[in-house]
C-alpha cells in the first residue's frame, strides 16, 4: 500500500515542532491533536514523533474494547521502556515512590490495595525517573479510547511537566462536547497543552492528495466531486484515490460522485465478500476483537492457526489489514464498517464469545467484550466483572471498577446476589467522587437482609451523605442498623455507633442524644478502631463544650495511641480530627511530632489524603505556636493536594482559613484577603460543612485586619451562629468573641466591646487554655485602663509558661505599649524588645512592626535585626536542606515533601547562596 504524505498539516507541524523544540532545550509542554475520523491525527502524530530525537519516545495507542482495563494506556506507554531494563536499572527507577506504579505496570501483585490518588503520585515519579536519562515524548493516540485511570494520569501530569522534561502528546477523535467523558474533557479542554485541530482538506490539499495516489493530475471537476463526497477528510481521501488508482487519467466527476463518502469505505469492503468463508470469519472475529494475536482471533473465527494465518495475508492484500505488526485493521472505519456488515445479534454472540475465550488469561479484555452486549443473567459473567472491579479498585481506578459493576448490575445477577453487588458498585462509586453512590446505596441497603452487610451498606452510605453534607440523613439511616447490631458482632457495632454519633454532633436537635450516647460509653482505653473512632468524639464533645482543655487532650491522645494506629490510614479526617483536639490542649510540639510521623508515613505510601491531612494538621499546631513561616508552608503543601484528595473541598477549606491567618500574621494582607476571598459565600456558609466556620472566622479577621470592621462583625456573627446551632461555642474549638471584641472597639461600640471581652475571658478561664486565656486577658487588658496593666501582665505570665510563641509576643508588645502610655518608660522598652525579638523570630512581621513604632514612641533604640545564617532559610528551604543534610538525595527529598525535583534544586540553590556553603556543609550549620 503506497504511503502518503502530509498534506496542508504545515502550520500544525511546524507549532508541534515549536513544542519538540522546547524539549530538547529542557522545557516541557503538551500538544493535543484533535479532529474527527480520518482527519490524519496518527500521520501527524508520528511525524512529530519522528522530529522529536534524540528524546525517547513512550507511545501508546488506546482501544475501543480496552477502554475500561484499568491503566491500560499506561502499561502501554512504561511496559516497553521497564521490560527492556536491566535489573539494577529497575530497581533504581523503582526506589521510593515509583515502585507501586513499576508494580503496576508490570503486572506485579500489590501488597495492598491503593487509592488512586497514591497511583497518580507513583506514576509521575516513575516518568521522573525515566526523564533522569534525558527527555520524553508521551504519546497517546486515540486518546477518546482510553481508560479514565490513564487519562486522569495524563490530567495529573499536565500541571507538573513545566518541571519535566517532557512533552505530552495526545491525539483523539473530536467527538462533541456533551459526548465526551470528564475526563478525556479534562485534558482536552486544559490551557496549558496547545491545541492542534486538523480540518479538513481544501480542493488544493485534495488536489495534491491525489497527485501523490496516481502520479499525475487531476480535473477541476473531478476535485470538486471529490470535494462532494469526501468533505476534505483525508482518508476518505486517499480511499477513494486507492480505489480509482487503477484508471486515473479516464475519472469523471460522475465515477467520483458515485462513490458518496460511505461507499467508499463500503467498496473496501467489498473486496471482502469476494473473499472466501475463511476471510470473512477472521476478518469479522477481528472486528468484534479490535486486535488480537493469531491465536486468539483463529479460536473466535473457528479456525485453526495455519488457515487463520493465510487468511490473514489475504485480507492484508486486499487491503483492511495494517501491513505490518499484530493483527489488527488499516483504520478504524474500516473495523466499523466490517462490524456493521455483521448482523446485529451474530455481533454480540462474537462478544460473548470472545469474553469467554479471553476471560482466563485478560479478565479486563473479557469484561470489556461483555460490556458491547446486553445482560443474560449470565452469573459466569457477573463473577468475571464483579472480578475485574475489585481488581481496578485494588490497582486504583475507582472509574473502572464504576463501569464494570453497572455493567454486572445490568446482567442482572440473581435476586439474592444483587444487595452485594450494589454495595460494591456503591463502594466504588464512593471512590470515585460519584454522587451515583447515594442512589445506589440507598437502593442496595433496600433490599439487605444480612446484618453485617446492611451495616456495611449503611456506612459507606453516610459517608456518600457525609461528602454532600447531608448529615442528618445519616443519622437515622444509622441508628436503625445499630439496632440489628449486637455484641456477636465485635468492633464492628462501636464504628457504626462512632459514625452515628459524628454525624449526630453535626446536626442541630441531634446534638443532645449523641452526646448522651457517649457518656454511656464511659472511659475507653483505645484498643479497637471502633474505641479509638469513639474516643474521638468524646474528645470532639469534651472540647466544644466547658470542660477543661486538658480532658479532650487527655481522651485525643488515648485515641492516638502509639500513633501509627489504623485509625492513622483508615480516615485521613478522623486522622486529623485527633490529632486537631491534642493541639487544642496546647500540645503543640507534640502534635507537630505525630504529624511528622504521618508526613513520612505518607511519603512511604505514597498516600496523597494522608499527607494533606498531616500538613493541614501540622499545619493548626504550626500556627498555634507562633511558628509562621512554618504553618504557610505547610498550608500550602496541602493546598497543592486538595485536588487529589476525595472530599478534598473540606482540606481545602481548613487549609485556606489557616493559611489567611498566617498570611495576616507576616503582614501580607492582599494574599490573606485573596485567600478567603477564594471561596464562594454559598460553601463558607453552608450548614452542611462544618470546616466553613474557620473559614468565616479567618474572613473576619482578613476584613478586621483591612479596617472593614462592619464586614468583619458579619462574618464573625455567622461563625458564632453556626457554633450556637451545633451547642460546640467554646473558645478552643474556634475563638470569634476576641476578635468580634476588637472590631467592636474599633467602631466605637466601647460598651459591648468590653462586654464581649470580659465574656470570652470567663470562657477561657473555663476552658483552662493558656494560648485562649492569654490572648483574652490581652484584649480585656488593651479595653480597660483601671486594670488593664494587670491583666496584661498576666496575660504575659500565662502565655511564657505555655508553647503560644506569637500570642506571648503580641502580650508583650501591648504590655510595653501601655507600659509607655502611663509614662514606665524603661519597663516599656524591656517588653517592646523582647516582643519584637521573638516576633521577628516567628516570622510575624506585623507584630514586629507595630513593636518598632512602639519602641521608638518609648524612646528606644529600633536597631536593625540582622537576619543571616540558618535563621534566614525559609521554612520551605530548611525542610529541604534538612533532608539534603541526612543524605538524601534531590529525588527522595522532593518524594518526601510531595514536591518536584525542581522545586527542590530551587530551593537548596537559593540555601547556598544564603549561607555560603554547597551540600557538605549544611549538616554543620544546622547542627549549629
Amino acid at each position: 500500500m503506497k504511503e502518503h504524505r502530509l498534506v496542508e498539516r504545515e502550520t500544525s507541524l511546524a507549532a508541534a515542532r515549536s513544542r519538540v523544540a522546547g524539549l530538547r532545550a529542557g522545557t516541557g509542554g503538551a500538544l493535543c491533536l484533535i479532529g474527527p475520523a480520518g482527519a490524519g491525527k496518527t500521520a501527524l502524530l508520528s511525524a512529530v514523533l519522528e522530529d522529536a530525537g534524540p528524546a525517547r519516545v513512550l507511545r501508546a495507542t488506546a482501544g475501543e474494547l480496552e477502554a475500561h482495563a484499568p491503566y491500560g494506556v499506561v502499561r502501554q506507554l512504561f511496559g516497553r521502556a521497564l521490560a527492556g531494563l536491566p535489573a539494577a536499572a529497575l530497581e533504581a527507577i523503582a526506589h521510593g515512590a515509583a515502585r507501586p506504579a513499576v508494580d503496576l505496570v508490570l503486572h506485579r501483585p500489590n501488597a495492598a490495595p491503593v487509592d488512586q490518588s497514591a497511583i497518580l503520585n507513583s506514576l509521575y515519579w516513575l516518568l521522573d525517573g525515566l526523564a533522569a536519562d534525558g527527555p520524553l515524548v508521551v504519546a497517546v493516540d486515540d486518546a477518546h479510547w482510553a481508560d479514565d485511570a490513564s487519562l486522569l494520569f495524563l490530567q495529573h501530569l499536565l500541571a507538573r511537566l513545566d518541571d519535566l522534561p517532557v512533552l505530552q502528546v495526545v491525539a483523539a477523535r473530536d467527538v462533541l462536547p456533551d459526548r465526551r467523558r470528564p475526563a478525556l474533557a479534562a485534558v482536552l479542554a486544559d490551557p496549558r497543552a496547545v491545541r492542534l485541530d486538523l480540518g479538513p482538506l481544501s480542493p488544493n490539499g485534495i488536489r495534491a492528495c491525489l497527485a501523490d495516489r496516481w502520479d499525475a493530475e487531476a480535473d477541476d471537476e473531478v476535485i470538486a466531486a471529490c470535494v462532494d463526497v469526501t468533505g476534505g477528510n483525508p482518508f476518505l481521501v486517499v480511499a477513494l484515490g486507492d480505489l480509482l488508482a487503477s484508471r486515473p487519467s479516464t475519472t469523471t466527476a460522475h465515477a467520483v460522485r458515485s462513490l458518496v463518502p460511505g461507499s467508499v469505505v463500503d467498496a473496501v469492503i467489498q473486496r471482502l465478500s469476494a473473499l472466501p468463508p475463511a476471510e470473512q470469519a477472521l476478518a469479522r472475529a477481528l472486528a468484534a476483537l479490535e486486535t488480537a494475536p493469531l491465536r486468539t482471533a483463529a479460536a473466535l473465527a473457528v479456525l485453526d492457526i495455519a488457515d487463520a494465518a493465510d487468511a490473514a495475508d489475504r485480507l492484508r492484500d486486499a487491503g483492511l489489514l495494517a501491513p505490518e505488526g499484530p493483527l489488527t485493521f488499516r483504520h478504524a472505519l474500516l473495523r466499523s464498517a466490517v462490524s456493521t456488515t455483521t448482523a446485529p445479534a451474530a455481533r454480540d454472540q462474537l462478544h460473548r464469545r470472545a469474553a469467554l475465550i479471553l476471560g482466563a488469561e485478560d479478565p479486563h479484555r473479557a469484561a470489556g467484550h461483555l460490556l458491547e452486549v446486553e445482560g443474560t443473567g449470565d452469573p459466569w459473567a457477573v463473577g468475571l466483572l464483579r472480578a475485574a472491579a475489585q481488581e481496578a479498585l485494588a490497582e486504583g481506578a475507582p472509574h473502572v471498577a464504576v463501569d464494570l459493576l453497572r455493567r454486572a448490575v445490568a446482567e442482572p445477577p440473581a435476586a439474592a446476589d444483587l444487595p452485594p453487588v450494589l454495595v460494591e458498585l456503591g463502594t466504588a462509586e464512593l471512590h470515585a467522587a460519584d454522587p451515583a453512590a447515594v442512589i445506589t446505596l440507598e437502593r442496595a441497603g433496600r433490599d439487605v437482609v444480612d446484618p453485617v452487610l446492611r451495616a456495611e451498606c449503611a456506612l459507606a452510605l453516610a459517608a456518600a451523605y457525609h461528602v454532600g453534607g447531608f448529615y442528618e440523613r445519616t443519622v437515622p439511616l444509622l441508628r436503625a442498623v445499630l439496632d440489628d447490631l449486637g455484641p456477636e458482632h465485635g468492633d464492628l457495632h462501636l464504628v457504626t455507633e462512632a459514625m452515628l454519633i459524628a454525624a449526630a454532633l453535626t446536626v442541630p436537635g441531634e446534638v443532645v442524644p449523641a452526646r448522651a450516647r457517649l457518656t454511656a460509653r464511659g472511659d475507653l482505653a483505645g484498643d479497637t478502631p471502633g474505641e479509638r473512632l469513639l474516643l474521638i468524639q468524646q474528645a470532639s464533645v469534651s472540647n466544644a463544650s466547658t470542660a477543661p482543655i486538658a480532658e479532650a487532650g487527655e481522651l485525643a491522645r488515648r485515641a492516638i495511641g502509639e500513633g501509627l494506629t489504623p485509625e492513622q490510614v483508615a480516615s485521613p479526617f478522623d486522622w486529623t480530627i485527633a490529632r486537631t483536639h491534642l493541639a487544642c490542649s496546647g500540645a503543640y510540639d507534640e502534635t507537630a511530632r505525630l504529624c511528622a510521623r504521618g508526613l513520612e508515613h505518607a511519603a512511604r505510601e505514597g498516600s496523597v489524603p494522608l499527607y494533606a491531612a498531616a500538613a493541614v494538621t501540622r499545619g493548626w499546631s504550626h500556627l498555634w505556636a507562633g511558628k509562621v513561616d512554618d504553618s504557610a508552608t505547610d498550608f500550602a503543601a496541602a493546598l497543592a493536594q486538595a485536588d487529589l484528595v476525595p472530599g478534598g473541598e473540606a482540606v481545602r477549606l481548613l487549609a485556606l482559613a489557616g493559611r489567611a491567618e498566617a498570611l495576616l500574621a507576616q503582614g501580607l494582607l492582599d494574599e490573606a484577603t485573596a485567600a478567603v476571598d477564594s471561596v464562594p459565600d454559598e460553601i463558607a456558609k453552608d450548614p452542611g460543612n462544618a470546616t466553613g466556620i474557620h473559614l468565616l472566622r479567618a474572613r473576619g479577621l482578613v476584613r478586621a485586619a483591612s479596617g472593614q470592621h462592619a464586614a468583619a462583625l458579619a462574618s464573625l456573627d455567622a461563625c458564632a451562629e453556626r457554633l450556637a446551632a451545633l451547642d460546640m461555642d467554646s473558645p478552643t474549638w474556634c475563638d470569634w468573641r476576641s476578635a468580634a471584641a476588637e472590631s467592636l472597639w474599633a467602631l466605637g461600640r466601647a460598651d459591648e466591646a468590653v462586654e464581649l471581652a470580659r465574656f470570652a475571658l470567663a470562657a477561657a478561664e473555663q476552658k483552662a487554655a493558656p494560648s485562649v486565656l492569654g490572648q483574652a486577658l490581652r484584649i480585656v487588658g488593651e479595653m480597660t485602663a483601671a486594670d488593664g496593666i494587670a491583666d496584661l501582665r498576666r496575660s504575659v505570665a500565662v502565655l511564657a509558661a505555655s508553647e503560644a510563641r506569637l500570642q506571648e509576643a503580641r502580650s508583650r508588645v501591648a504590655l510595653g505599649s501601655a507600659l509607655r502610655r502611663t509614662g514606665q518608660r524603661t519597663e516599656a522598652r524591656e517588653e517592646l524588645r523582647r516582643g519584637r525579638e521573638l516576633a521577628h523570630r516567628l516570622s510575624a512581621h506585623a507584630v514586629t512592626e507595630r513593636a518598632s513604632a512602639e519602641l521608638a514612641l518609648a524612646g528606644g533604640r529600633v536597631a536593625r535585626i540582622e537576619v543571616t545564617g540558618v535563621a534566614a532559610l525559609t521554612a520551605a528551604e530548611r525542610r529541604v536542606c534538612e533532608l539534603a543534610a541526612a543524605g538524601l538525595r534531590n529525588r527522595d527529598i522532593a518524594q518526601r515533601l510531595f514536591v518536584t525535583t525542581k522545586t527542590v534544586e530551587v530551593h537548596l540553590s537559593r540555601a547556598y547562596r544564603k549561607l555560603g556553603v554547597g551540600r557538605g556543609g549544611l549538616a554543620a550549620l544546622l547542627d549549629g
